[in-house]
């Protein structure tokens, strides 16, 4: 049973539960009973008491944003990346308030200063991340906060799409610089980041996807390959061109539990970045071989279903942000 006891300014929750006992310190009492009911609710259901923390009115913003990091983003696929946003956030001064003095005035703040800083894709991208934070401590860890800030500021309106294509003189450079032939099975990691960059123009794959695609799943005599991990959480086929089965081939015959591309996502970043800043491209971004590709394959497949069915894009609005055809291209349809 829980026993809520004033101690000066503070109030101090004590649970005695199945022989566990743990105790917290709140600024009032209502914080301090329903931290009590929590505790009791996680000793019931076999978890430890001590692993339910209180969220204080006094715990900072930054607090919240490393605890998220540490409970909540090694559940999901992009964690590596939104554990590093999280921690560049973190140590953001506008961060620093504690929870009762951090609202809608000080997040808006925190944006204009930000776009001076980075693009308004940027920032709108770290405001869901900071949106994520605050959901999850209204909901699931009762913190004393009224509302989400992010849901009562204006966000920036977001930059025109890319339309950036890669024309084939532009890949050959690139992939030259890596120091591969196109005609045999890369052997580093430059070369594997070429062979990436021209499958990922050929199938429309993200760089994620290729990375985590194994031999189990590649079907190349009925030209297909199964992704079972992709960005949107759904599963999808892939159909293949003789030209993305032909550079298959060069790799030749692999274990079934083989990576198709045994290199890590930070190091061939790193490595594509070089590249184009060495052949002056630096307004081309890997990425672009996706746009590349579905514009490609929109020439073939006039059936906009199927288009996003190889793309894997859920929204046709988000589709079409990909899809950049030639007006000459459009112009010889309409005869």
């Amino acid at each position: 049973m829980a026993s809520i006891i004033k101690r000066g300014d503070s109030w101090r929750a004590m649970v005695s539960k199945r022989g566990q006992r743990v105790n917290a310190t709140f600024d009032t009492k209502k914080e301090a009973e329903e931290w009590a009911i929590q505790a009791e609710a996680a000793i019931l259901s076999g978890q430890r008491a001590a692993e339910v923390q209180p969220v204080s009115s006094r715990m900072s913003v930054s607090s919240l944003m490393q605890r998220y990091a540490q409970e909540v983003s090694p559940s999901k696929r992009g964690e590596r990346w939104e554990v590093l946003r999280l921690a560049k956030l973190a140590r953001d001064p506008s961060f620093a308030l504690s929870l009762h003095m951090f609202g809608p005035v000080e997040l808006a703040t925190w944006r204009d200063r930000r776009l001076t800083e980075v693009s308004a894709y940027s920032v709108n991208r770290e405001l869901n991340v900071i949106s994520a934070v605050f959901n999850q401590a209204i909901k699931e860890w009762q913190a004393p906060i009224k509302i989400n800030p992010v849901h009562n500021i204006q966000r920036p309106k977001n930059p025109r799409p890319r339309s950036r294509r890669v024309t084939e003189v532009e890949r050959n450079l690139i992939v030259s610089r890596l120091g591969w032939d196109q005609q045999s099975a890369p052997e580093n990691l430059a070369q594997w980041t070429a062979f990436a960059f021209c499958l990922g123009i050929e199938t429309a794959m993200r760089k994620g996807e290729m990375l985590s695609l194994t031999w189990g799943n590649v079907h190349l005599e009925k030209r297909w390959l199964h992704l079972s991990i992709t960005k949107n959480g759904e599963a999808r086929d892939v159909p293949l061109s003789s030209a993305a089965v032909a550079l298959l081939r060069l790799l030749g015959h692999r274990p079934s539990d083989a990576l198709v591309i045994p290199a890590n996502y930070g190091s061939m970043c790193a490595r594509f970045r070089e590249a184009r800043k060495a052949v002056g491209l630096e307004t081309i971004r890997f990425h672009d071989a996706r746009r590349e590709a579905i514009t490609r394959m929109s020439k073939k497949l006039a059936n906009v279903l199927e288009l996003s069915a190889v793309s894997g894009h859920k929204s046709l609005t988000v589709l079409k942000g990909y899809y950049r055809p030639d007006a000459a291209d459009l112009a010889k349809k309409l005869d």
